[in-house]
């Protein structure tokens, strides 16, 4: 849609609140990370920032992708507007899953925008829950959604599975972000194909509280959670032995693995971290600085989240 304009910069730290209305022009809109902390609305800019990582309670709010098309389906762009056209500029950090739908929908706006469209209400719905819980939301795999979302958003878990997206380049996350919003639409036509879901993992060590894994297919959570594995450490080493990457996972926040005080003890010891690169998510998942990943190695990472669970006594 014309006037919807999109900056990605998987370099950027996630920024604050007052730096973002201070460097960025009227009608700026941040995703999912874009800004640290709770959505919020100004309303002088106007600035829209839609997240749902930080300060917040992950299973009661909405996914990125849910909050965009509420906000469409009411009336954002009566307000994101400049000379009888819809306008934003919308800054994103990240390719994944949320972030695509909900540039989608951004600049679908006029296809999505009826509340009795049943593909885009399908499409957010599970690709919502699925992000908010981090795949943890016990959907069945073999149905026929899950398998449509499977292959709309295949550039974008090939890329991750690859390790290509740890290169960071912004027009890499770009063409990621525009290849499955071409699928998304497709899907919106009727034109959607199917793939079957890859939940294979290999699980590198059984600690007391969580398990330890390599995540192999592109929906290896949903296989882990449907295994009995409640909290994980996902391990996955960069290119070139240049460090890890780590994510930090549980089902629900009624799992005793307290991700919170997880990442504040890793960030204390962590010479990677930098600032608002570091240790970081929600009270469900997050993981290893975004922008350079850890310095540590496997054995420290378990030894230090051992250290918190015994402190916690769990």
């Amino acid at each position: 849609m014309n006037g919807i304009n999109l900056h990605v910069e998987p370099n950027s730290d996630p920024v604050r609140k007052d730096d973002f209305i201070s460097n960025t022009p009227p009608f700026s809109i941040a995703l999912d990370g874009y800004v640290h902390g709770a959505p919020w609305f100004d309303e002088t800019g106007p600035r829209a920032n839609f997240n749902h990582h930080e300060d917040v309670d992950r299973l009661a709010t909405a996914a990125t992708c849910e909050q965009v098309l509420t906000a469409i389906r009411s009336g954002l762009f009566h307000t994101f507007r400049k000379d009888g056209m819809p306008k934003a500029e919308v800054y994103v950090n990240d390719c994944d899953q949320d972030v695509c739908t909900a540039f989608f929908l951004l600049t679908h706006a006029p296809m999505v925008e009826s509340a009795t469209n049943p593909l885009i209400n399908a499409l957010v719905s599970v690709e919502g829950k699925l992000d908010a819980t981090a795949g943890a939301y016990p959907f069945n795999p073999d149905l026929e959604i899950m398998r449509k979302i499977a292959w709309i958003f295949q550039p974008y878990t090939e890329f991750r599975k690859s390790g290509d997206i740890n290169r960071r380049r912004d027009n890499e996350f770009e063409q990621i972000i525009d290849n499955c919003g071409r699928r998304i639409h497709d899907y919106m036509l009727g034109k959607g194909k199917e793939l079957p879901l890859d939940i294979r993992y290999e699980v590198l060590d059984q600690r007391a509280g969580y398990t330890v894994v390599r995540e192999i297919g592109d929906n290896a959570r949903i296989g882990m959670y449907a295994s009995g594995i409640d909290a994980f450490l996902a391990v996955q080493e960069l290119p070139d032995k240049k460090g890890w990457r780590y994510t930090v996972g549980r089902r629900s926040v009624y799992i005793p693995f307290p991700a919170d005080k997880i990442f504040e003890t890793l960030n204390s010891v962590d010479p990677s971290v930098n600032g608002e690169n570091k240790w970081g998510g929600g009270n469900l998942i997050g993981g290893s600085p975004r922008v350079t990943g850890s310095s540590l190695k496997p054995e420290q990472v378990t030894e230090l989240i051992d250290s918190v669970l015994k402190a916690k006594q769990i």
